[in-house]
């Protein structure tokens, strides 16, 4: 028996010897090697995150979350790409010193139009197309306007639908909301209702809004007609502390001529830079954003040397006076990006023509001067 007896000992040795060896790498179970890959993972990535890094991702989710779908696309500010190559050509900044405002909804875009041209003013001529609009409606409406610009548009109040007392009134009441009356238009158009045509710059009701002006260092933008250049010379000759801002080719042939004789005349060239060769300026004569694009780009290079051989040596010799401006307004498509584009580029190619000395000056030198008060 005691045989057996070892046999059996000798037996569960050798199991049990074999049960203890280390077992070859390419025979550990698979479920046995996972449990063993989760054992080895480095465990920096259950540590707690850097208190800066949530407070900045915190208000990023809550923004995300409150986002509008319909939010408006953020604005794009790539570099203007020049379709002509005309040199010399200004790369500074603007001021875009007339230009009709567009309906509210649409000021934040313009806004975003101005930061992509390097605007950095504007003068806004603003009424209110609605004539049964509440005047506390119309104050409203241009204090957002001068808001959502956050200031950069200074804003000049069309005086046609109100009397003086309520001139006298709204200036009275909101004080800073505007820095000036116009655009006055003496002339007709077909539009009666943005117009005083025709009656004359010098009648009594006009000279009384003048002295109110002057009163609130206000400057008064005038369109006239042809043949009021004399009446036009009755009122600054009254009214020598008040700054008058003219524009319009009704006047255009007489403007040096004021110049010379009185100080406080001021110009805007501003859609007539875009003039056609026998015909009117490209803006008002297009009736649509791709006819005026088309316009343009076929005669960049006339117009370009028609504005430089109208306004170079005018400019030049009053260059503290002249002003550069737009005249968008009256079309919705007048705010388009291609409209935008183009004019500011052969805007930039003219100043590039002035005398360097001249250029700052009238890019936006001279309109931040002209809203400065007395």
């Amino acid at each position: 028996m005691k045989p057996n007896i070892y046999l059996i000992i000798l037996l569960i040795a050798v199991i049990f010897i074999t049960s203890c060896a280390p077992k070859p790498v390419g025979e550990v179970p698979a479920a046995e090697t996972e449990q063993i890959k989760e054992q080895e993972q480095p465990q920096a990535a259950e540590e707690p995150k850097p208190a800066e890094n949530l407070v900045a991702q915190e208000p990023a989710q809550e923004a995300t979350e409150q986002q509008p779908a319909n939010s408006a696309v953020p604005c794009n500010l790539a570099p203007l790409q020049r379709q002509f190559s005309n040199t010399p050509y200004y790369t500074g900044p603007l001021f875009d010193a007339h230009i009709h405002l567009p309906g509210l909804p649409e000021i934040k875009k313009l806004s975003c139009t101005f930061d992509k041209e390097k605007v950095k003013g504007a003068i806004g001529f603003y009424w209110s197309s609605q004539q049964s609009q509440s005047l506390e409606k119309t104050l409203t409406e241009a204090e957002s306007i001068k808001t959502d610009s956050s200031g950069k548009i200074r804003l000049f109040l069309m005086p046609k639908p109100y009397s003086l007392k309520t001139l006298e009134d709204i200036e009275a009441t909101q004080k800073g909301l505007f820095t000036g009356y116009g655009e006055m238009a003496f002339y007709s158009r077909g539009n009666p209702s943005q117009s005083y045509y025709p009656q004359s710059p010098d009648e009594q009701q006009f000279l009384d809004l003048y002295v109110l002006a002057g009163k609130n260092n206000f400057v008064v933008m005038i369109h006239p007609d042809q043949g009021q250049e004399s009446a036009i010379e009755n009122v600054l000759q009254k009214n020598p502390n008040v700054k008058f801002y003219f524009h319009g080719e009704e006047i255009e042939s007489a403007i040096m001529g004021l110049m010379d004789k009185y100080t406080n005349v001021y110009y805007s060239i501003d859609a007539t830079l875009s003039r056609l060769p026998r015909s009117g300026d490209a803006l008002h004569v297009s009736r649509t954003e791709e006819e005026y694009v088309s316009r343009v780009k076929q005669n960049f290079n006339a117009m370009l040397n028609g504005a430089v051989n109208d306004w170079k040596t005018k400019i030049e010799k009053h260059p503290d006076r002249f002003t550069w401006g737009t005249d968008r307004g009256g079309e919705s498509w007048h705010y388009g990006e291609e409209v935008s584009r183009l004019f500011e580029e052969l805007s930039r190619a003219f100043i590039g023509q002035l005398d360097p000395a001249v250029q700052e000056k009238f890019a936006y030198k001279n309109a931040e001067k002209l809203l400065q008060q007395r």
